[in-house]
């Protein structure tokens, strides 16, 4: 059991994080996965990374009903829990290519839980569909239907902005950081595009807005009030969250808030969406 664990671990966390979008459940229906498995006769299991794959996607697919129930009374909007790399933490092991990116995993909220299990299981990991087949229990056909499905949810202008950006990127980063700290609300507005969208996610336990805020002037605004108030004289640092540069809060060695970005081109020019998660629930490091 140890070395499977070892050998296969890393696979079914980076499954059960982009389905999930939760450290702590992902780790629970991982742990169950193996659990299973362990009160089987191993021996006799020919494929064990497709039986695994199949173990933690079915407990996905199960939890995620009762998910998205819990999310309909979650006061104010929901957010994806970020993946800070930081020590020992589940995204050492992970596959950080741009499906592991914030503005990816909040994109995937659009699937339905098949569209999801199908897309992450093709576009992340490279399962065919004769296995993807197997694993979610559908006839080929029906897994490239629900996968035609999922990129047309997803529109093909909105992928290419949720992935990295390398050094640009950075640049960007650090220029909105200044600002922020620096309550400098017209470079903030330099930096968005006029129909940027901010979402904050307080779960109710600190104050963040309830509903998205549209345009720029209202987001360079909340963000000046957010810098005065809520963030006050707190350390924004630049590090790898879900695989790419984003902006983490630390105060008394403790992450406060999470600010993640999306691009609106590939130039990194302009800021299109902010995400800033600030609910406690979300941000301990485990």
């Amino acid at each position: 059991m140890e070395q499977l664990y070892a050998a296969y671990k890393p696979l079914l966390f980076s499954i059960a994080y982009r389905m999930m979008g939760t450290i702590l459940d992902a780790e629970d229906i991982v742990q169950e996965a193996f659990m299973a498995v362990q009160s089987l006769q191993t021996d006799e299991i020919k494929n064990m990374k497709a039986y695994l794959c199949k173990l933690t996607m079915n407990r996905c697919l199960n939890e995620l009903k009762s998910a998205r129930k819990r999310r309909e009374t979650y006061f104010g909007e929901w957010l994806p829990e970020p993946l800070i790399a930081h020590g020992d933490q589940p995204f050492d092991a992970a596959e950080a290519n741009e499906t592991l990116s914030y503005a990816f995993l909040v994109m995937l909220d659009r699937l339905s839980p098949m569209e999801r299990a199908v897309f992450v299981l093709r576009t992340a990991f490279g399962f065919d569909y004769g296995e993807i087949a197997r694993i979610v229990d559908k006839n080929e056909a029906n897994c490239r239907k629900l996968f035609s499905n999922a990129n047309k949810r997803l529109e093909t202008s909105d992928v290419r902005q949720a992935v990295r950006h390398d050094g640009l990127r950075v640049k960007q980063l650090e220029r909105f950081v200044t600002a922020f700290k620096q309550r400098n609300v017209e470079q903030l507005l330099e930096l968005l595009t006029e129909d940027a969208v901010l979402v904050t996610d307080g779960g109710g336990r600190v104050r963040a807005a309830v509903k998205p805020i549209f345009t720029r002037e209202r987001i360079a605004t909340l963000l000046d009030v957010i810098s005065a108030h809520g963030l006050l004289g707190v350390e924004g640092i630049i590090m790898p969250v879900n695989g790419q540069e984003e902006v983490v809060f630390i105060k008394d060695n403790a992450v406060i808030a999470v600010l993640c970005i999306r691009f609106a081109s590939a130039d990194a020019s302009q800021i299109d969406r902010i995400y800033i998660v600030m609910n406690p629930d979300k941000l301990k490091q485990r």
